[in-house]
């Protein structure tokens, strides 16, 4: 009342205004605090409207007999118009009438207005995501980038693996909760219409949020969680480095909040590999990382040198396209030699072991024949199914007995040039790989618009040097030919077009990477040698632009995404896929048919895989007229010619 007062008593010309404007503030300022507060609004004035018809009605000419029985009066004709033709005399219907007109705005109006305000205002809560859930064992993705679709994809048709995964913590379905930042119809439709037939909104919940904060990770039940899968992204967070520093700080926020509570498992993204001790560091759970620069990159590098390996890569980290990588425990065999046991599973081909070390994993492809199996080995196989793992009933080992061959070593090209068109966070991994291939010279030119002062910055802060790669670089737009035709491509044994980070969206970066690629085959259409081409793209939405072309495409973003599911399933993939596509252990080879002497011959897959075998490596497929078949029946017959390739895993050291 004194500010009331003191606001009167201010300099104006017009206080009525004033007061009138004052009023209509304090109204404001109540009705914005809730339905709650509306409510309260309209039920003061509906009383303020009951009192006063009451009051009036009291000085007609047949008053009542008290002014309570008034006040009734009148509530009743404000909220039922049904009363109105009980009334008698002129001034009572004058009254009742005006309050029933008054009824009809303010109680039924008004109170369906904010109960219709509150109903829709809920609702938008419900939809932006904004309700805790309490569940168990669900699959958590903490954030939206250009990986989560795919892990939903992967996750929904890894059934069995999932089926597995979840019977071991005692869960009885799959559900994959997403923290996102933006929550809305349009996420829903775009995640919809990416997993196509395995949309199940069942299955499926959005929540909003950052898991920076606590009370959004609370929100998405964390705590609970069977695994959680942090991915990166390229471009959601402005960059690499920036998004390994939020994976950082939210592996932190997680730590800090789980008490002294066991934290569920999470497997996260690390772009820059120096920055993998920093988040082992900030996470005190079971922590499965994948550097994913170093492991693109290792993809990259080994698909230069073994041309045609996209399609393999392709099939065996993607689910239900064919052939993948199981682990599976082994105690029947312990005690036995790893080479005999080549004949107990007729539907899988069996790579190696994982071995624990501690609470980590130590992966042995293509180790010893004499390797003696141990009770907590894990045995490696690649397989269309993980029921193809299953030995054979009653199988009786039998000691395997091989003349091993002395094989020449022409696997390896000794020299190689390769033209790299762009630049990116990947690019200075890319050289380095190519820098660990032991008895390999490299000739690398790279063109960019990437100042060379910030390329040679990458290069030193991720601590490479180079011995046995000789890079030149050039500075020019990659998109224009007259560029494009100064580096002579035709020149070259390989060309790397690689995606373009500095752009805003991977919209962008693929626009530009799919220009590139259509101007470097009009310049090498005036070059009579063609190099092997590969391309990196960043959405596989854009792969079908490449299939009339013999480029080979990796999809990045793709095969990250596959891997950070697969992890989160099975922990040990993560050492396998390592080792798998490093330099210097296991590592897969195309040979030429004529290596064998072979050419010109039906041979089965049994008999190719015993002669590998005889030459220190394991069979994996055959690769004819362009077409990758791996693990194909024992019994198929192939015949074979020159032209015609075996995909063999061979261990390098």
């Amino acid at each position: 009342m004194r500010n009331f007062f003191y606001y009167l008593r201010s300099r104006t010309t017009d206080p009525f205004a004033r007061l009138k404007n004052y009023l209509k503030f304090r109204v404001e300022r109540l009705l914005l605090l809730g339905v709650h507060f509306h409510l309260l609004v309209i039920a003061s004035v509906i009383g303020l409207v009951a009192v006063g018809g009451g009051l009036l009605v009291q000085e007609t000419d047949a008053p009542f007999d008290d002014h309570e029985t008034a006040i009734w009066w009148a509530f009743l004709r404000l909220t039922d118009p049904g009363y109105l033709g009980d009334d008698e005399g002129l001034a009572r219907r004058v009254i009742s009438t005006m309050v029933t007109v008054l009824g009809y705005v303010l109680f039924m109006g008004s109170l369906i207005a904010i109960m219709t305000q509150w109903l829709n205002q809920t609702i938008r809560n419900f939809e932006r995501g904004l309700t805790p859930i309490v569940r168990r064992n669900h699959i958590l993705i903490l954030g939206w980038t250009n990986r989560t679709s795919e892990i939903v994809s992967e996750l929904m048709r890894a059934e069995g693996r999932v089926r597995r995964f979840l019977q071991l913590r005692g869960a009885r379905g799959l559900h994959v909760v997403i923290l996102s930042e933006d929550v809305s119809l349009e996420r829903t439709v775009e995640l919809r219409r990416s997993l196509g037939p395995l949309w199940n909104a069942k299955k499926i919940t959005f929540r909003s949020g950052i898991p920076l904060r606590i009370e959004h990770l609370e929100r998405v039940d964390f705590k609970n969680a069977s695994a959680i899968i942090l991915p990166g992204a390229e471009f959601a967070y402005g960059s690499a480095d920036e998004s390994d520093m939020r994976i950082v700080k939210t592996l932190l926020s997680i730590a800090n909040q789980g008490a002294k509570e066991a934290l569920p498992l999470l497997v996260t993204e690390i772009f820059d590999s120096n920055k993998v001790l920093m988040a082992k560091r900030a996470y005190r759970g079971i922590l499965e990382i994948l550097a994913s620069d170093v492991f693109i990159a290792r993809c990259m590098a080994q698909n230069v040198r073994h041309p045609g390996l996209s399609h393999v890569f392709h099939e065996i980290l993607s689910h239900g396209l064919g052939n993948e990588v199981y682990v599976r425990m082994s105690e029947e065999f312990t005690g036995f030699r790893f080479g005999d046991l080549s004949g107990a599973y007729p539907k899988a081909i069996l790579l190696g072991i994982v071995r624990p070390q501690g609470e980590t994993f130590c992966a042995l492809l293509k180790p010893s024949e004499y390797l003696i199996l141990e009770a907590e080995d894990r045995l490696v196989f690649l397989a269309e199914d993980y029921g193809d793992c299953e030995p054979l009933k009653n199988y009786q080992i039998e000691r395997v007995s091989r003349e091993f061959q002395e094989v020449p070593d022409a696997r390896k090209k000794s020299q190689r040039r390769i033209l790299i068109l762009g630049w990116n966070h990947k690019a200075a991994d890319l050289l380095k790989e190519f820098d660990r291939q032991i008895d390999e010279q490299f000739e690398v030119a790279v063109l960019s618009i990437v100042p060379l002062a910030q390329r040679e910055a990458e290069i030193e802060q991720k601590g490479i040097d180079l011995r046995r790669v000789v890079v030149t670089h050039w500075e020019g737009e990659i998109t224009s030919p007259s560029n494009l035709k100064k580096m002579e491509p035709g020149g070259y044994d390989n060309v790397v077009i690689l995606g373009s980070d500095w752009v805003k969206t991977q919209e962008e970066s693929d626009a530009r990477t799919v220009v590139v690629h259509l101007v470097l085959k009009n310049v090498l259409d005036e070059s009579t040698h063609k190099p092997e081409i590969l391309v990196d793209l960043l959405d596989s939405d854009n792969v079908a632009l490449f299939e009339d072309s013999d480029t080979e495409v990796l999809v990045t973003p793709l095969i990250a995404s596959h891997v950070l599911a697969q992890v989160a399933l099975r922990r040990e993939l993560n050492v396998v896929y390592e080792e798998l596509f490093a330099a210097g252990g296991a590592e897969i080879f195309f040979y030429r048919v004529s290596d064998y002497g072979m050419a010109g011959q039906t041979v089965s897959f049994g008999q190719i895989m015993e002669m590998s075998a005889c030459r220190g490596e394991i069979a994996l497929g055959i690769r004819q007229n362009g077409e990758v078949a791996l693990n194909p029946a024992r019994d198929e017959p192939y015949m074979l010619s020159e032209s015609d390739d075996l995909i063999v895993l061979v261990r390098e050291d």
